[in-house]
Order: C-alpha cells, then structure tokens, then sequence
C-alpha cells in the first residue's frame, strides 16, 4: 500500500463498488454523496469502482459522472485474475491501491441518510480513528436486524454511542488503510482463492473484514448514535439465509419505501440517468 507523502492527497478516498443496475446507482449515489460529503470539512476523492459491469452500462456513465461528482472512474472485467467466493469480493479487495490515510466504500444498493444536516460523518469517522488506535475499521447499518450472523456487543462501548461489535457488513465500511491492509494481507485478505461462498460454508470479504476488527485487540466501531441511517435496498429471499434476492424491482421499491420515510418532502428525480 503507498503511503501518503504530500498533503495534496486527499484525506479521505470514497469508492463507490458498481456493478451493473444503473437506475439504482443513479438514485443511490447521490444521496450517499449528500449524506457523507454535503458541508464537510475533510478533503475526499470520489472513485467510482465498475466491476464486471456491461460496456453498454459503462457507455452511458460517463456522461453522469460530472452531475454526481465522481472524480475517476475505473472498469474491470471479470476474465481474468478473479477473486473466489461472492462476486463482490472481486471488487472490494481492489480499492487499496491509495494513497489517502482513510478509504470509505460503499456498495452500489446502499443508500444514506443524514438527520443532522449539520453532523460532519466524514469529520468525525477522522476523530474517532484519532482517539482510538485499535479501531481498524468503522461500520454502521440500520437494518442490522435482518443478519442472520447477528450483531452483538464485543466488550463495552468504545465511546458514548460508539458499539464495540462482533461483525460488520461490507453495505458501508470506513477503513483506516495503515492499520488494516497489513492485517489483512497476514489473513490472506488479497489473495485470489482465500474466499468461499457456499449455503453450507462461507468466508467473503466482510467475514475478513470482521476478523481483521475483533482480533489481536483490535476493535470495530459500530457508531449507532450517529445521526446518520444506512439502509440496504434488498431483502432477505428467506430470514435465516445469508442470501440476498438481487431483485431490481424489489430494491427499486425498498429504496421508494425509505424516500417517503426519510424524504417525505422531495419531488422530482434528480439522480436518475438519461
């Protein structure tokens, strides 16, 4: 991993993990961007990561990528040199080539919600790496209660509102890169054959993730006082399963269900593609 030699780098890299439902995108995008960006103080880069995505897809996100405010975007196929397991885990072990001290990466059905437009998220995810250095790694989802690895408390609460916890998902995690990627590599974390994606076996990216958080006296922060919302737009195909439908009606209608909660006021589609 390089390492951050000017202050000209920016403080915060967020990659956004794309595969190919574009009317999502164009809904979701934009409302993480608003959520973790809008009045901030920190400096941060917008990396739109495309993996396995269609070329006619990638054909028409170029002429979007000004209206979200992407700074790059990068395409890869999936022909080659393809990690194992879930089809994600292809993407997420590929966002570490940076030179920002904090990456945040957030899976392209996530959405995000600020209830205190005046909280700073990118700002205070800074702090709290600060004050805590066995804190790898920061993730908070508000529809937790749909994991069938459940989460639990992992010792006493980092700081007031702050969870220490025994998992994360991989909808929305902040990295400090210094104290993760070294970890991560022992694990095997970048390797192409480490993961496994089985009804009867799994081992993905945020089970590494998990590992990497709750061992050698490390800790993830689970901020649950923090007035943001993030919500995955899918659903369960049954409650026990790990599996998710990857229906883009049923994420369609999810993300429309959370606008009228969290947006009751809003009009119009801004975000979506030509």
């Amino acid at each position: 991993m390089a390492q951050r030699t000017s202050p000209e780098d920016p403080t915060f890299r967020i990659s956004v993990l794309f595969h190919k439902d574009l009317a999502l995108l164009s809904e979701t995008l934009p409302r993480c961007l608003e959520a973790l960006t809008r009045h901030t103080q920190e400096s941060y880069e917008v990396v739109l990561h495309c993996d396995g995505t269609p070329p006619e897809t990638v054909a028409r996100l170029s002429d979007l990528l000004d209206r979200w405010g992407v700074d790059e975007m990068r395409v890869r196929r999936r022909g080659r040199f393809v990690a194992s397991g879930d089809a994600s885990n292809n993407g997420h072990r590929r966002l570490f080539d940076l030179r920002s001290p904090y990456l945040i990466v957030i899976e392209d059905d996530v959405v995000m919600y600020r209830t205190d437009q005046s909280f700073d998220l990118l700002a205070a995810c800074r702090r709290l790496f600060e004050r805590h250095p066995y804190v790898p790694v920061l993730s908070k989802v508000s529809d937790y209660g749909q994991w069938s690895w459940k989460l639990e408390d992992k010792g006493d609460d980092i700081e007031p509102g702050v969870r220490s916890v025994n998992r994360l998902s991989t909808h929305f995690i902040a990295y400090d890169v210094q104290r993760f990627s070294p970890v991560a590599n022992r694990f095997g974390g970048f390797d192409l054959d480490v993961f496994i994606d089985r009804p009867d076996l799994s081992y993905n990216w945020e089970d590494l993730v998990s590992h990497v958080g709750t061992t050698g006296g490390r800790h993830i922060a689970f901020p649950e006082g923090w007035p943001i919302e993030v919500f995955h737009c899918d659903r369960k195909v049954e409650s026990s399963s790990m599996y998710h439908t990857q229906d883009p009606e049923l994420k369609a209608r999810v993300l429309a269900e959370l606008e009228q909660r969290f947006r009751p006021g809003a009009h119009g589609n801004e975000g979506a593609a030509a």
